[in-house]
């Protein structure tokens, strides 16, 4: 999709900026709490007071009703506290998460967080460039009742 639709890296760690607001259910993440490795159940790339907070708003076997805010700090607020929580490791997912920890995208990370309007331009240009992609239709396409997988 990236070369197809002209979308850049930065075009994409802004766009994930999505994930500022909204929720999730607690079954998307438990394994960065109770499972990620046989050495450490909790990912190390998660702040240890926020991981706590986590597993008190999910513990283990929690009703899959159970969902809670992507962004902890401004859950209703389209800003850019999203790469600021990634920079201070409360990164809901891993996905989010790597986004800093990765080397080739934590520069852009780091630069998100400390200027908004750096931030604003580039999800402009990115929103627009997203615009341009073709919609399919028909048979071509479908929209999916859960974003994670495709319907059956």
């Amino acid at each position: 999709m990236f070369a197809k639709n002209n979308l850049t890296q930065t075009d994409m760690i802004a766009l994930s900026r999505a994930h500022t607001v909204g929720f999730s259910h607690c079954s998307r993440f438990a394994n960065r709490l109770y499972s990620f490795s046989p050495s450490s159940p909790v990912d190390p790339d998660l702040d240890p007071t926020y991981a706590q907070k986590l597993m008190q708003a999910c513990p283990q076997n929690v009703d899959p009703r159970i969902a809670i805010n992507m962004d902890p700090a401004t859950p209703q607020t389209f800003d850019n506290m999203y790469f600021q929580n990634l920079v201070t490791k409360k990164g809901l997912f891993t996905s989010d998460e790597v986004l800093f920890t990765n080397k080739a995208s934590q520069a852009t990370v780091i630069d998100f967080a400390n200027n908004p309007g750096d931030f604003s331009g580039a999800f402009d240009t990115a929103i627009r460039k997203l615009g341009r992609v073709g919609v399919k239709t028909g048979n071509a396409g479908q929209i999916r009742v859960d974003c994670t997988a495709f319907n059956s």
